[in-house]
């Protein structure tokens, strides 16, 4: 049953755990995620995802088809006190971070491999991506930015839940995956062009950081790999860019 609180004060023990969210190490530590934006907690409200505290004025009703514990009626500067972005959002959640079991990605047949992907932009339109093209789940190896920084969320377009995402820096579990998947490396310099290669029915697809690319040894784990062709006056895509349009081939194979 959903509990109904009304908060005035920024000193509230609760207004100062959202802010303390936002901090990488301590949600981490915490297991649990601050979201802000009212598109982005919609998106919550219509998957039915739980969330722990929904932070709402009272004149605003998305609350009434909340799968919500705890509905936290809020002022507007507390809003701007709890907000990670400059203008104040209308709404913000508190939510436990998923705990997805590794060998969940293992079951699945299309899985994306990101190494050390820094920029919290392109991890989330990433994901947007993955979920609209029918990636099944995302590895997420080595250095990585945080997955629930406000700015992956709000990237992401409400698809933050889509789709099992691990991390890990596991070189053995990767061995594991490539027991029964064709492991692809996306690369600058293959002369086998992406758009005309097969992939079968379990394949991983890895790839490499915006500044350094894929790193030797997942290159050399890997099974194959493969270029995206373009027109010699571009050096290079954007990452994000690059994983949409390979998401898209492979869909349209």
């Amino acid at each position: 049953m959903t509990e109904f609180v009304k908060i005035t004060s920024v000193q509230n023990d609760i207004v100062k755990y959202a802010v303390k969210l936002q901090n990488s190490k301590f949600r981490k530590s915490e297991k649990m995620i601050f979201a802000d934006g009212e598109k982005t907690i919609s998106g919550f409200i219509n998957d039915n995802i739980e969330i722990e505290y929904l932070f709402l004025k009272e004149e605003n009703q998305i609350y009434k088809n909340a799968n919500a514990k705890k509905v936290v009626f809020v002022t507007d500067e507390i809003l701007k006190k709890i907000s990670s972005v400059k203008t104040p959002s209308s709404a913000a959640a508190i939510l436990k971070e998923p705990d997805i079991d590794a060998d969940e990605i293992c079951n699945l047949n299309k899985i994306a491999l990101f190494e050390d992907i820094k920029d919290a932009g392109n991890l989330g339109t990433i994901l947007r991506s993955a979920a609209a093209f029918s990636i099944e789940g995302i590895v997420l190896f080595g250095d990585c930015v945080d997955l629930y920084n406000t700015k992956v969320i709000r990237s992401t377009a409400q698809n933050i839940f889509k789709l099992p995402i691990i991390r890990t820096s596991d070189k053995d579990y990767i061995k594991k995956l490539k027991n029964n998947h064709k492991l692809i490396a996306t690369v600058v310099d293959s002369n086998k062009s992406f758009s005309k290669e097969y992939f079968g029915d379990k394949f991983i697809l890895a790839f490499g950081s915006e500044a350094a690319g894929l790193s030797k040894d997942l290159r050399d784990l890997s099974d194959e790999a493969l270029s995206l062709k373009m027109d010699n006056n571009v050096e290079s895509l954007n990452l994000a860019v690059c994983a949409s349009i390979a998401f898209a081939l492979i869909k349209l194979n």
